[in-house]
């Protein structure tokens, strides 16, 4: 049994839910992919290296040798920081997690907390725009000593899958 978390404490249920969701989708036979996570390191990386570029040329060089090469590292990290802020403001905007399935169905996930209700905001999208929004209220998958009970959970997001599944086909 995991251990016990404070229901009242929306942070908290938000953490646990949210690393519970790929054990419960690999249950459903998705298997999770790491794409987004994979291009915001490369930019991120990319944006470390321009910085210590810029700092060795600073260090070996004298300013006026490497001034012209300064102003376009400066403008290659401000240009990556932007695309970096791009990407997590509109692009991960949420999404919490992302799989496929053996069927080759992709599904991504975003979870939220709204004005500290305990009321778990989980949006499915599958490709072709078929989404669906749905609430999970915590005390469903929570007991009273704050033991999150993953079979429940497990069930839940079988039947909102079967759901989505329904949806897509009408």
């Amino acid at each position: 049994m995991s251990k016990p978390i404070n229901v009242y404490s929306i942070p908290e249920l938000r953490q646990t839910l949210d690393e519970t969701l790929p054990g419960i989708f690999a249950r459903h036979e998705f298997k999770q992919s790491f794409r987004l996570i994979d291009i915001k390191l490369v930019i991120g990386y990319g944006i470390a290296v321009v910085a210590a570029a810029s700092f060795l040329l600073d260090k070996k060089f004298e300013f006026d040798e490497v001034l012209t090469y300064q102003k376009i590292l400066v403008g290659s990290y401000m240009i990556l920081s932007t695309v970096y802020w791009y990407f997590t403001k509109f692009v991960q905007k949420g999404i919490t997690y992302e799989g496929v399935n053996k069927k080759g169905t992709s599904i991504a996930v975003k979870t939220f907390f709204e004005n500290n209700e305990p009321l778990y905001h989980i949006t499915f999208m599958t490709q072709g725009d078929y989404d669906l929004k749905t609430a999970l209220p915590v005390n469903k998958v929570f007991n009273e000593h704050g033991y999150l009970q993953t079979d429940l959970l497990y069930q839940w997001i079988g039947e909102q899958l079967t759901t989505l599944e329904t949806k897509k086909v009408e």
